[in-house]
C-alpha cells in the first residue's frame, strides 16, 4: 500500500510539473506569429500585424484633454470621455490623436466600436504616472447605483456610447463585465504613457505576515481596463492599477481573434488579474503580484481549445509584493455550473455531458462550449522572482471538491485523458476527429530566469 501511495504521490507531482517548451516549440510563439493570425477558432488565416512596426502618431492632436483648462466643446475639452465622444461624433479621419494633460482624471471611460475611426489616446509626458484615469466600480455596486452616480455623464453622448451605458444600469449587479474604468470595443485603439485604475479597495491592504489563508481579504472583481473585441489594440508605456480582475481582454464575436499587444508597461493585481479568450502579446513589462489574499494568480485565460494563441509573455518581469502563495497562472473554467473533475463530498452528485450548462444539487450538466474553455499561457525568455515556486508554477482551478474545480491541463494530451477519465468520449460525444499529433500546447515555459526579483 505505501509503494501505491508513494507511487500516485510521483505521478501527481509529474503531472504538476512545469512543462518547458523545445527552441523549435518556442518559436511558434514568436511576436510576429502570435499576432500574425486571425479568424474564427480553428479557421484562423494569415493576417500580418506587427505592431512595433508601426509609429504612434506625432502630429498636431486632433483633441486635447486638460482638467484644469477652459474647454471649447470642440477640441479642448475637461474629461476624456468628451473627447472620445466627439472623436466618434465628428468621424473626421482613419485615426484620431486624443492628448491628455497630466492630472487625475475621476470618470468611466467608454470607447465604441467605429467603423471609420480607431483612437489614440495619450498622456502628454512620458511618465504614465502623472496622467491617470481612476474610478472605483466593483462587481456588487447595483445598476441603480452606478446610473445614479454616472448617468450625468453619459447624458448627451453619442448613440454608440448611451448604449454601453444603458447595458449596464439596468443590471441587478454590474458583475465583473460592468466594474470596468475604461471599456474599449474599438479596432485599433492605441494608449501610451497613461495609468488606467480600478480604485476599489486601493491602496491595497498590507500582505500578510504569517499565514494568509487564517485572514484572507474579502474583496469583489474590479476591472481597471477592459479590452472588448477591440482588434489590433496596442498599448504603450501605460500602467494598470487594480486587485482583482485588472485587465480583461475578450475575443470578437463568435470567438474570432482580438489581438491585444502590451509594451513597456505596468500591470498590478492579486488574484486572476489578467484573464480572458482575447490573444495577447506582453512584452518588455512588469506583472506585478500582490499579496494579502490567500493565493495570487497573475493569468487566468480561458482560451478555446481551437483558438490558435491566448496569453504569451516576453522578456517579462514577475515581481511580488509578497505575502501569498503565487502562481502564474490557472485556467479559467469559465461558464461551468458544476465540474465533472474530482470527488465530490455530496450523496448523488453527478455533472454529465449536457446541451447547456446548469447544476440542480446534487444533479448538473456541462456542455462542449464550457470544456473547451482550456486556457492558454506560455511564458518566454523572462525573470520570474523567488515568489513563484518553478517546480510548481501553473495552479489547478480551485480545489478537488468544489463545484468549480478543473486540474490545471498543460496540453491537449491532458485535456483528453481528463475527459476520458470522467466517461466523456471525445470522439463519440464530442465529434473530433481524433487527439490531436502533435499536442496543442496550453501552459508552456521557455528559458525563464527564476529568483531574479
Amino acid at each position: 500500500m505505501k509503494h501505491l501511495a508513494l507511487l500516485a504521490l510521483l505521478s501527481s507531482a509529474a503531472v504538476m510539473a512545469a512543462p518547458q517548451l523545445t527552441a523549435e516549440q518556442a518559436r511558434q510563439f514568436s511576436r510576429t506569429e502570435v499576432l500574425g493570425y486571425a479568424g474564427e477558432p480553428g479557421h484562423e488565416t494569415a493576417d500580418r500585424w506587427d505592431p512595433l512596426a508601426e509609429a504612434f502618431p506625432t502630429a498636431r492632436p486632433d483633441y486635447v484633454v486638460d482638467g484644469s483648462a477652459k474647454e471649447d466643446g470642440r477640441r479642448r475639452f475637461r474629461t476624456i470621455q468628451a473627447a472620445v465622444n466627439q472623436a466618434i461624433v465628428d468621424a473626421a479621419r482613419p485615426r484620431v490623436r486624443i492628448l491628455v494633460q497630466p492630472g487625475v482624471y475621476r470618470e468611466l471611460v467608454y470607447v465604441p466600436a467605429s467603423p471609420t475611426t480607431a483612437i489614440t489616446l495619450e498622456g502628454a509626458t512620458t511618465d504614465a504616472s502623472d496622467t491617470v484615469i481612476s474610478a472605483g466600480l466593483d462587481a456588487a455596486v447595483t445598476g441603480e447605483a452606478y446610473a445614479q452616480q454616472y448617468g450625468a455623464q453619459f447624458a448627451g453622448m453619442a448613440p454608440a456610447i448611451q448604449a454601453m451605458h444603458e447595458s449596464l444600469k439596468k443590471r441587478p449587479m454590474l458583475g465583473t463585465f460592468g466594474s470596468y474604468t475604461v471599456w474599449v470595443r474599438n479596432a485599433g485603439f492605441q494608449a501610451r504613457n497613461i495609468t488606467f485604475e480600478n480604485a476599489y479597495r486601493r491602496p491595497a491592504a498590507a500582505p500578510c505576515v504569517d499565514d494568509c489563508r487564517a485572514t484572507p481579504q474579502v474583496s469583489h472583481q474590479a476591472v481597471a481596463l477592459a479590452v472588448d473585441g477591440a482588434d489590433k489594440a496596442r498599448f504603450e508605456n501605460v500602467r494598470l492599477l487594480g486587485l482583482q480582475d485588472t485587465l480583461f481582454m475578450k475575443a470578437q464575436d463568435g470567438g474570432r481573434t482580438a489581438r491585444v499587444f502590451f509594451d513597456r508597461s505596468y500591470i498590478e493585481g492579486d488574484v486572476d488579474f489578467i484573464f480572458g479568450d482575447a490573444t495577447a502579446f506582453f512584452y518588455r513589462s512588469e506583472i506585478r503580484q500582490l499579496g494579502g489574499r490567500e493565493a495570487s494568480y497573475a493569468g487566468a485565460p480561458d482560451t478555446n481549445l481551437k483558438t490558435r494563441y491566448g496569453l504569451v509573455f516576453e522578456h517579462c518581469r514577475f515581481t511580488s509584493q509578497g505575502g501569498s502563495r503565487f502562481y502564474l497562472a490557472r485556467q479559467w473554467f469559465h461558464n461551468q455550473k458544476c465540474t465533472p473533475f474530482g470527488k465530490m463530498e455530496l450523496p448523488g452528485y453527478r455533472c454529465v455531458l449536457g446541451e447547456t450548462s446548469a447544476y440542480t444539487a446534487p444533479v448538473g450538466t456541462i456542455n462542449k462550449a464550457v470544456l473547451e474553455t482550456v486556457g492558454k499561457m506560455v511564458v518566454l525568455n523572462s525573470e520570474i522572482g523567488p515568489h513563484i515556486d518553478k517546480a510548481r508554477p501553473w495552479s489547478d482551478w480551485n480545489q478537488s471538491g468544489k463545484l468549480s474545480f478543473r486540474p490545471v491541463q498543460f496540453d491537449s494530451d491532458d485535456y483528453w485523458r481528463h475527459l476520458l477519465e470522467v466517461g466523456i468520449d471525445p470522439v463519440k460525444d464530442l465529434g473530433y476527429a481524433g487527439r490531436p499529433n502533435p499536442p496543442l500546447i496550453f501552459l508552456g515555459e521557455y528559458n525563464n530566469q527564476y529568483g531574479a526579483n
